[in-house]
């Protein structure tokens, strides 16, 4: 970089705009940081005249931002205003500008210098983009000005107030400017396919451009190793729309798989091209692996898996709500790696950040629509809007290598199966390479007419001792029930958990009905995994405990500020695919160590696992593991280990399993 590259970047991050190098034909400029807010509960803004100018009562606040974090504005619900200057240089003349919410919650209407540039209606957790090229200002302060309502709606999804969640206003994620030349790309959509038998594999790539009139044009395409930036393919194409994208196709004589265990990411560069110019360029990341579903197995990357898993509820610490700060997701993806769990599901759409982060840690994802319980039947607003969420939600996602599965609805408790039918077929249309789910919490009841079969892969909320039955040990009697019609298909469990203070007992009976529940699955070959809710109290406008911004539902493994409770070391136990069998002393400083891979849930193949010691000198030594399969067991001998035996079994990411003495992990 020249000193005078330095200085203009220097300048840049001063000014809060910290914007890529000169020669990227796309400039990306940051709007996240002060913002002036002020509510309007009176709904007297607009006439005010409050999307040119905001009043003398504004405050300054940090966005990403929600007010119901607020002391002033915790329980609010109603209509709000957000502003801030944006200083827009005239090189940006004759260039694309468009501004990207990652998200504001709810309903969204942008102005820019007064004038209406766009709104985002009914669907608060997916991103959307608002093209204000034509109503700058250039060489000059710009205003961008946003008003934002988090009311109850019949056109939402989440519906009304039938949600268990927080509902949280405001801009709740980053904001940007996206400024690049004439074609500008969309999307770049990468579809692997992989050949086994030698990991060969054949690339589809779908790229869309925002100008629909765009009928022929070039591009530079480069694909990378994300570890190490090694070119695995580069090439030069000019291509003919085919639809509403451009479609190329590539082959690559080899490649490193993703799995959860070797999480190895590759990214995808498309430069767009006119006249010999750059004009933009977008670069996304993606993954080669495979996850089917055959017969009752659920198989990633041709290997039969059966997997722990663990839900985490965001939006829930009380400083931060559903504005999180990366620390915050940072630490979720710790510990969902810590607790040995592989998979996840989320009950609304989340923070790209976050997917980036189980991208890089190897945790599989169930990605979902916010439709919970209401309505039962969709009116065709709220068909419409459920169809912009699965585009804009697949659309966003669509590279992300944890994401597995589209998820379409969760407990609704609909006999209309029309309308699951519908979704299903249009999720599919848009995403061909993913399971489309339905989650269900009364499959046992509703039997083969349970929507979560008009899916790919069958649910279960298993609730037993809790919202269904009177008492854990019915269980069994349940899954015959469920055993009678579910045929050659696995079945997942969704949720399964106890919430407090609906149900009395505390942590201690949460780790009795866990361990029951648990073990009561690992017993069927057919349950390909299961999903523990949750990681961590949740904040929630339906919660039974606390008040304002601390109201909340007792449910967790860890309380809103993560702090873990008993029952998470039970959890990491209970996931572990290590089982230390047994731990003899050969002398002082020798022992003898018996290790088994499970081979029920979970049920993995282990490669590339450590175990890792502390010698008498305090120096950390390891040994490598062999490889093993579900139901492998071995001995091995640790020499020159402290007289404690402290030692620990690691995943190949790092993570420690499991280890000796359990009270030391």
């Amino acid at each position: 970089m020249t000193v005078l590259r330095s200085i203009i970047f220097f300048c840049l991050c001063v000014a809060g705009l910290c914007a890529v190098a000169q020669d990227d034909p796309r400039e990306l400029v940051s709007l996240d940081g002060t913002w002036r807010f002020v509510t309007d509960p009176q709904r007297t803004g607009l006439a005010s005249g409050w999307n040119t100018t905001l009043p003398a009562n504004a405050t300054d606040v940090t966005v990403p931002h929600t007010w119901n974090v607020m002391k002033a504005h915790e329980n609010y619900r109603g209509l709000a205003w957000y502003e801030r200057k944006l200083a827009v240089p005239s090189t940006w003349k004759d260039r694309n500008v468009r501004l990207k919410f990652a998200a504001v919650y709810r309903d969204a209407v942008i102005y820019v210098n007064g004038k209406k540039a766009g709104e985002h209606l009914n669907s608060g957790y997916t991103t959307f983009y608002v093209d204000i090229s034509h109503l700058l200002t250039f060489g000059a302060d710009n205003t961008v000005t946003v008003s934002v309502d988090n009311s109850f709606s019949e056109t939402a999804l989440p519906y009304k107030d039938s949600f268990d969640w927080c509902n949280d206003g405001g801009i709740i994620r980053n904001v940007s400017v996206i400024v690049s030349g004439k074609p500008s790309i969309r999307y770049a959509h990468a579809i692997p396919t992989i050949n086994f038998a030698d990991t060969s594999a054949r690339v589809i790539l779908k790229i869309r451009l925002w100008e629909e009139d765009v009928k022929k044009a070039g591009f530079s395409i480069a694909i990378r190793e994300k570890r190490g930036n090694k070119t695995v393919l580069s090439k030069d194409v000019t291509l003919t729309r085919q639809g509403d994208a451009f479609v190329t196709l590539f082959d690559i004589a080899k490649v490193h798989l993703w799995h959860f265990n070797d999480p190895f990411l590759y990214q995808v560069q498309v430069t767009a091209k006119s006249k010999g110019k750059e004009t933009d360029r977008h670069t996304a990341s993606f993954g080669f692996r495979k996850v089917v579903l055959e017969g009752q197995k659920l198989l990633v990357n041709n290997e039969p898996v059966r997997l722990p898993g663990i839900e985490y509820m965001p939006s829930s610490h009380p400083d931060h709500g559903s504005a999180e700060p990366r620390w915050v997701m940072d630490s979720v993806v710790h510990m969902l790696k810590d607790l040995n769990t592989v998979i996840t599901r989320f009950h609304w759409q989340v923070d790209e950040y976050m997917l980036d982060r189980y991208d890089e840690a190897g945790i599989l994802v169930q990605a979902e629509i916010p439709w919970w319980q209401q309505p039962y039947k969709l009116t065709p607003a709220v068909m419409e809007t459920a169809r912009m969420q699965l585009a804009e939600m697949t659309e966003r996602d669509f590279n992300h290598a944890s994401i597995f599965a589209w998820g379409i609805s969760n407990e609704v408790f609909s006999t209309d199966r029309g309308q699951y039918v519908t979704l299903r077929d249009f999720t599919k249309a848009l995403d061909s390479t993913r399971l489309a789910v339905v989650v269900s919490n009364e499959t046992f009841k509703r039997r083969e007419n349970d929507e979560s079969f008009i899916a790919d892969l069958p649910t279960w909320n298993d609730y037993v001792g809790t919202w269904y039955g009177k008492a854990s040990d019915e269980l069994p009697a349940y899954f015959k029930e469920i055993e009678g019609f579910l045929g050659n298909r696995p079945l997942l469990i969704t949720e399964a958990g106890l919430c407090e203070p609906r149900f009395s007992g505390g942590d201690l009976r949460r780790i009795d009905d866990m361990i029951y529940h648990y073990r009561e699955w690992a017993k069927r070959d057919y349950i390909a995994g299961c999903i523990y809710f949750c990681l961590n109290d949740y904040r929630t406008h339906r919660g039974e405990d606390g008040s304002g911004r601390f109201k909340a539902r007792i449910h967790g493994i860890t309380d809103l500020y993560f702090n873990r409770k008993p029952s998470y070391y039970v959890y990491k136990q209970l996931a572990s695919p290590v089982e230390i069998r047994n731990v003899k002393k050969l002398k002082d400083d020798r022992i003898e160590v018996t290790l088994a891979n499970r081979n029920n849930l979970p049920s993995y193949t282990l490669r590339e696992y450590k175990v890792v010691w502390l010698t008498k000198e305090g120096q950390s030594t390891e040994m490598k593991l062999p490889l093993m399969k579900p139901g492998d067991s071995l001995t091995i001998v640790l020499d020159n280990i402290q007289p404690r035996f402290d030692f620990a079994i690691v995943s190949p990411t790092g993570h420690a399993v499991t280890g000796y003495p359990l009270s030391s992990k």
